[in-house]
Order: C-alpha cells, then structure tokens, then sequence
C-alpha cells in the first residue's frame, strides 16, 4: 500500500465513526435513550 492508499483509508475510517456517532445520537433514539435512563429506578419490575 501506498501513502495515498492509506490516506483514503483513514478517511473512510473517520468518516464512518462520524456516520455511527450521528445514527448513534440521532433525534429518532432520545425517547429510548431517556426511557433506558430511568431502568434503575423503576421498582418492583423484573
């Protein structure tokens, strides 16, 4: 591999941690997230 090769690589690297990280925080998942959130102060449901 080249310098090139892998400049193009890393590129693709980073860009798909960017695509993840806005799928991960997306708008769409914060009701999830905040109904997660308050697992460990439910009682009494197993």
């Amino acid at each position: 591999m080249n310098a090139v090769e892998l400049s193009i690589y890393h590129w693709l690297i980073i860009a798909a941690f960017i695509g993840v990280v806005i799928w991960a925080f997306g708008r769409k998942r914060k009701a999830r997230f905040e109904e997660d959130a308050r697992i460990p102060f439910e009682d009494g449901k197993d």
